[in-house]
This record gives C-alpha cells, sequence and structure tokens, in this order.
C-alpha cells in the first residue's frame, strides 16, 4: 500500500508540472526593418547605418499585462518602450530611429513588468 501511495504522489507531481510550466511567461524578440501585416519584415543581425528606423517585433505568451522593450547601443539604454498585453498569446512591436553615427553592437531586450529579461537579440549597425 505504502508503494502505491508514493507511485501516485509521483503521478499526481508530475501531472502537475507541465501544467505549470505552460503558464510560465515566455516571449521571443526580433529586429527587423518594417512591420507588415503584424508581422517583422526584414529581420536580420546586421543592418545599414543609413536605415533610418528599425522596428523591434515580439511575440509574448503568459505575460498578464504589458512587456517592456529595451533598446541598447554599446551597452548603454537608448530607451524603454512600454507595450500593453491584451492575450495570453500577443505581437506587439516597437522602434527606433538609427542615427547615421550609431555604429557598432546592438541589442533589443523584451522584459516582463518586473524587469526579467524574456528575450534578448543581439544586432549590429555597420
Amino acid at each position: 500500500m505504502r508503494t502505491v501511495t508514493s507511485c501516485l504522489a509521483l503521478l499526481w507531481i508530475f501531472a502537475a508540472l507541465p501544467a505549470a510550466a505552460a503558464d510560465t511567461p515566455a516571449a521571443t524578440v526580433v529586429v527587423c526593418t518594417s512591420i507588415q501585416n503584424n508581422s517583422c519584415e526584414g529581420a536580420d543581425t546586421k543592418f545599414a547605418a543609413d536605415v533610418g528606423k528599425l522596428w523591434g517585433f515580439s511575440q509574448v505568451t503568459n505575460v498578464s499585462d504589458k512587456i517592456v522593450h529595451v533598446w541598447f547601443y554599446k551597452d548603454k539604454e537608448l530607451g524603454r518602450v512600454d507595450l500593453p498585453v491584451k492575450g495570453a498569446r500577443w505581437r506587439t512591436w516597437s522602434n527606433i530611429t538609427v542615427a547615421k553615427t550609431m555604429v557598432g553592437p546592438c541589442r533589443l531586450e523584451a522584459r516582463d513588468s518586473s524587469g526579467k529579461v524574456l528575450a534578448s537579440f543581439n544586432f549590429t549597425i555597420q
């Protein structure tokens, strides 16, 4: 009887794990040259300095209220954009204007409302 009870307890624990993992906030983030039909167009890791504007595109799951896009140039924060999330699965985006003198490594982070980094994307302006 003791073995059966232990096995049932383990089954109950393992059955609960996937449900908990499914509710974990998650995000992807990518940088591109435009947004078309709610999708990222021209995604890449290298962009010309004369690109003018870049877009950060995120798809999020199980994020309750908002995500924050944090843009970096050479590890210096350029800006933050709060983006509302209105569903269990949501797509959203922000943009930055790129100066022709902005040459070097850059990064875009998608963070939850508490500041935890959910996803990060490194790119270069050349």
